[in-house]
Order: structure tokens, then sequence, then C-alpha cells
């Protein structure tokens, strides 16, 4: 099936670089937005798009398929991140189609949007995560109100901010005629979508519609990197300027059957960007190293309280004898915070009814004051015991020899 397309980027009039980055060969065409300065938003959303190098998507639900993707790349620029703190903070937005049969699949983080071109109509196909957008969808502003809204640049929702990213997907079937556009907040930011359809009203062919796009957002300010991605599954709409198309795709040889578990820094794509250092952050963010600290703490913390235990005594039982005990009648988890100091010869069965309920609460005592306890109890027990036996001893009767009775 033919597919035609046609990119077009600009660093825009007021920022020094451009942390757009995309990817346009078909059936995949992606879109991702930078963020976090210091070129650290260009390293992130070129990890993004060098890992679809690697994507074709061999099932009915290309949806799936990018999502499965962009939730690794999620983590390898969530891990790239925490290890290395020039990129730290860092992250991407993306959006994301594939096609598949008369199956179109979008997969979508952030801000940058979906759009399709369809019998003279635009349509959004994707919600912003933005502060704004969700004011939108909750009918607290207008879209007037949202276009111009202070807050309308904070997003929501975005790769790389935390280890684990909720994604958009979604799928839509096409028919011949149709133009599918993915852009960064650069281009709808500057010129409304009214405009946007004029353009393609006008164009003639996917190089013209997307230059003319990207010079439209300069003209409205350039205020921010624009980059713009057009699609037509069946080819109906022509490219136009195949220089002007091959010189913004990421023309990049690629395994098609082959996608790789995990994606840094040093995979070989378009945008190759620098391997950031494995350092002990990085490490000590992973699930692994997570769970050896946990480890470690929980360990610090039961020797920390044995330790702390060691001072207490109290009066209890054990074997059925009045003992003492060193430490606290308390257990942490399945470990004692306690052991048998003592045993005494008293039976706490010998023991009167209040003394085995004052025994049985096991109050914490000084060292001193639990041996004179148990002492007491022992000679208690050693007088009760002194008691029994000379009751039990008895002087047996005699009958002198000779006696008549």
């Amino acid at each position: 099936m033919p597919i035609t397309f046609a990119t077009s980027t600009h660093t825009g009039l007021v920022r020094g670089s451009n942390e757009d980055s995309f990817f346009a060969r078909p059936p995949v065409f992606m879109v991702a937005d930078g963020m976090g300065g210091a070129q650290a938003g260009e390293v992130a959303s070129g990890m993004a798009a060098k890992a679809f190098a690697w994507i074709m998507p061999q099932t009915g639900s290309p949806q799936d398929e990018l999502a499965k993707l962009i939730s690794r790349i999620n983590s390898s620029i969530y891990e790239a991140a925490g290890g290395d703190t020039d990129h730290s903070g860092m992250g991407t937005t993306i959006t994301a189609a594939a096609i598949a049969g008369d199956l179109v699949g979008f997969a979508h983080v952030g801000d940058s949007r979906a759009y399709l071109w369809r019998d003279g109509e635009l349509r959004q196909l994707t919600d912003d995560h933005s502060l704004v957008g969700e004011m939108l969808r909750q009918g607290k502003i207008t879209g007037a109100e949202a276009a111009n809204h202070p807050q309308r640049s904070i997003i929501t929702r975005a790769l790389g901010v935390d280890r684990i990213v909720d994604i958009d997907t979604d799928s839509i079937g096409w028919k011949p005629g149709d133009i599918f556009l993915l852009c960064s907040d650069g281009l709808y930011s500057m010129i409304p979508d009214e405009e946007i359809a004029g353009i393609f009203t006008d164009g003639e062919t996917l190089t013209t519609i997307a230059d003319t796009l990207v010079e439209a957002a300069l003209s409205g300010g350039g205020a921010d990197n624009v980059t713009v991605v057009l699609f037509c599954p069946g080819g109906s709409v022509a490219a136009g300027d195949a220089a002007a198309t091959e010189r913004f795709a990421v023309p990049v040889p690629v395994e098609p059957e082959t996608v790789p578990e995990k994606i840094s820094e040093d995979t070989e794509g378009p945008g190759d960007v620098p391997k950031a250092k494995r350092t002990f952050r990085q490490w000590f963010t992973s699930i692994p190293g997570r769970i050896a600290t946990g480890l470690l703490l929980s360990a610090v913390v039961l020797a920390s309280a044995w330790f702390v235990t060691r001072q207490f005594y109290y009066v209890g039982v054990d074997g059925g004898r009045v003992s003492i005990f060193r430490g606290v009648p308390y257990e942490f988890g399945p470990w004692p915070l306690f052991s048998l100091y003592r045993s005494s010869p008293a039976r706490f069965d010998d023991l009167e009814p209040f003394e085995q309920e004052r025994v049985s609460k096991r109050d914490i005592k000084s060292l001193g004051d639990a041996e004179q306890m148990v002492e007491n109890y022992a000679a208690q027990a050693k007088a009760k015991e002194e008691e029994e036996r000379s009751k039990t001893t008895t002087t047996p009767s005699t009958i002198p020899p000779g006696a008549l009775y």
C-alpha cells in the first residue's frame, strides 16, 4: 500500500535550540517535544525518536505495539535522568501513529497533538495532557480562554517523569484522501485550528502544507520549536518535493522484526547522543536497588531496636517457672525483642492469684527490681515447700512391749 508523507521543523524565533524530534518512515510516524533545559530536552526527545527505528507493527492492533515501545522509552529516559545530573528532570511528550491495514493506531503522552483532515474538516484526535487541557475538558474555561491562558504550557503527563506512565491509545479507520497531522505545541499555540484548516484547504501537496504550517507558526510569533509530520494512507495526496521530505525524515537502516527490550542513550540510531554515565544514583533508583535499600534499612532499624531493648528487663514465665527476661515483651515482625535472662525455682502456678496477675503484666523494670521480685517469689516457694513437707511428716505411734489391755 502506498503511503505519502512530508515533514518540517524549525527552532522558532525565540529558542536557542530545537528540542523537538520526530520519526517518519512508513508505516510509523512520531513527534516528540523535549523538556528539561540545558539540552536535556533534546536528549529525551532524541532517545524517543531513535527508538522508533526498530518498530514495525505486525499485528492488527498497532496502537498496542506503540504503547509497549513508549513504555520502554519512558523507563529508559527515567533511568537516564536519574543516572546523570546533567539530564536530571528531562522528559518529553510523544504522539505516535502506525498504519496497519485499514486502521491507523495512535499512542499519546503530553501535549503534542494528532489531527485528521477529512472531507474539508479538521478534527483533533488526541487530548492534551496539560493543566489547561484538563480545565477545558471539565468546562472550567472556554476554548478562547484556553488559547491565551497563562498556564497553557504546564503539562500533566510526560515520558521520563515517573517510572510508569499512563499512555492514551486509540485507532481510527482511514479512507482515501485522509491526511493525518502530528505536531508539537509550537504549531497550535501560535496559530488557531481555523488557520491550520485553511492551510490544508489551500495546499496541493503534503510538502506544501507542511512548510506552510511551519511558516505560519513563525509568522504567529515563533515562540517555540515547531515540528509537523503529515502522512496520507493510500497515497492519494502527493508528497510533493522529495528533497524536502527526505531532509526531515529519519533515514535509518533497521531490522524490521527486532524491537529492543530497552532503549538507552548508547543505542545506535537516528540522532545518536552520548551514553549517560552509569552511576550509583541510577542503580539506587532501580527496583533491585530499592529492594536492597529497604532490606538494609530494615536491618538497621532492627539492630537499633535490639540494642535499645538490651537496657530493659521484665518478669515473665518460661516453662512454667517465673523468670527474668532481657528486652521488651514485643516482636518486630518475626523477630522477638526479648531473650531469657534467668529462670528461678518459683513456679507460676504456685503464686497467689494477685501475684500471677502481676507477673502476667510483664511490666518493664530495672535488673535490680526484677531480681528482687524473683528472689521474693523463690523464697515464698521455698517456704511453701517446707511447710508442705512438714505437714506430710508424722511421728509413728508405738505400743510398749508387754502392755496389757
